[in-house]
This record gives C-alpha cells, sequence and structure tokens, in this order.
C-alpha cells in the first residue's frame, strides 16, 4: 500500500513537472516571437531620411491638435512617396524603416510599419491594426482564420482629441466632416451597422465600408514577417490586450 501511494506521488510530481516545462517553453517561444515597438539608433536615421526627404516639420513641445493632424498626415505621405511601388518585401525579411527607405517599396504591412516608428519617434502613443473583411462569410472567427481573406493594415494613433486612424495604402485619415477624429471601433461599429459617417475625405478606401473585423497588435497570422520568422504569429502582446479593453 505505501509503495502504491509512493508510486502515485511520483507519477503526480513527474506530471507536474511536464506541464511547467511546457508552459516555460510556450512562454518563452511567445516571449521569443513577439514584434519589439522599440526604436533603434538605425530606425531613427531613417525615419529621418523619410521625414527630410519629403521636408516634414517636426512637431515642438505643447503642439495643438491641428498641428499634430498636419503631422501626421505628412509622415503618411511622406512614407507613402518612399515606398511608392506596391510591391511587397518577401517574407522572412527585415521591414523596418531602413530595409522600406532602401527597397522604395512595400505594402500595407510594410509601410505601417514605418508609419508607427515615425509617430513613435515624435513621441505619439500608436496601436498596429490588423482588419479582415467579414462581408462574404459572416464571421469574424472565420475571417481571421480564413488564408487569403481580404484583409489590410493600418496604424491607430493617439492624438489629443482621440484615436485617428491612418491609412498606409491611399492618403486617407480618419477625419470627420468636423475635423475630429474618428476611431477604429466607431468606423467598425458604422460599417457593420450600415450607417453613415460625414468625412472630411470622402475617398475612403473600400475595406472600412464593409463589414469587417479588427486586431491590435497582430502584425501576421503566419510569423514570418518578424524574426525569428517562424510558424507563431507575430504579435506585440502590449497592444493585443487592448483588445479585451
Amino acid at each position: 500500500m505505501l509503495l502504491e501511494s509512493s508510486i502515485a506521488v511520483v507519477r503526480r510530481h513527474a506530471l507536474l513537472m511536464v506541464v511547467v516545462v511546457v508552459v516555460v517553453v510556450v512562454a518563452g517561444a511567445l516571449v521569443q516571437s513577439q514584434v519589439s515597438v522599440d526604436l533603434t539608433d538605425e530606425d531613427r536615421v531613417y525615419i529621418n531620411k523619410v521625414l527630410d526627404q519629403a521636408h516634414v516639420n517636426r512637431l515642438s513641445d505643447e503642439a495643438p491638435y491641428e498641428e499634430e493632424v498636419r503631422f501626421i498626415v505628412e509622415v503618411q505621405a511622406a512614407v507613402l512617396n518612399i515606398a511608392s511601388k506596391h510591391e511587397g518585401i518577401p517574407e522572412s525579411s527585415p521591414r523596418e524603416p531602413k530595409n522600406v527607405y532602401l527597397a522604395k517599396k512595400g505594402l500595407c504591412y510594410d509601410r505601417s510599419r514605418v508609419i508607427e516608428k515615425a509617430l513613435l519617434a515624435q513621441g505619439f502613443k500608436v496601436r498596429h491594426v490588423s482588419i479582415y473583411e467579414i462581408q462574404e462569410n459572416g464571421s469574424s472567427l472565420v475571417a481571421l482564420l480564413t488564408p487569403g481573406v481580404s484583409s489590410h493594415a493600418v496604424t491607430e494613433v493617439l492624438t489629443s482629441n482621440g484615436w485617428l486612424v491612418v491609412d498606409s495604402n491611399d492618403r486617407w485619415v480618419s477625419l470627420g466632416a468636423d475635423g475630429k477624429p474618428v476611431s477604429m471601433k466607431e468606423i467598425q461599429r458604422h460599417s457593420n451597422e450600415g450607417t453613415a459617417i460625414s468625412w472630411k475625405n470622402n475617398s475612403i478606401p473600400r475595406i472600412y465600408k464593409e463589414p469587417f473585423t479588427y486586431v491590435y497588435g497582430l502584425y501576421s497570422r503566419h510569423g514570418r514577417f518578424y524574426p525569428p520568422f517562424n510558424f507563431i504569429p507575430d504579435v506585440n502582446y502590449q497592444q493585443f490586450f487592448a483588445n479585451f479593453i
């Protein structure tokens, strides 16, 4: 009886150790795969090249909202001009400001990275946003799990008047007719309800007009946009947690 009890204890201990090892390995893999939003010295050098080439004036301290919008729009235009060739940087390759600047090309997921780092360098808070169309299948979950579904990568930046969406393919930002920012949450609500928003710029890209779902902090579902270039999705977890707030 004592022997059987000892064997049961050993088995429970062994099972616990296996669980601990699995948790540690999974946690380590997730941390290792997290997309960093830290600015490097090299980032700053190439951000300045992008902005200087477009003659973008930097913001002063305590800049008013109108100046914030001016700077954001000019950053967007500068990045679109630099990466004017609509061709993505290959998977399993870095897509930081230096890479986009030298390649002179990019798709939404490349340009949005440069836009975000340029805004971070100026002191803004940003969130990366992945958008997935749900019009055809009617389900957010199915849209997230379906390869090849129509998708887009954009930036949401916190202005002194709220969150503003900055597109990465078109020169469009989510300013309402009153000049105030319209958040991604509000755009989605109106899109899903089929109600209209009065925009300052009515040339709104199509994906914002159709029912869609979005995820903060998800840079790719396949894991091959950022190191270590594996099968684990590219995620920044601090931004990702904003999905649950």
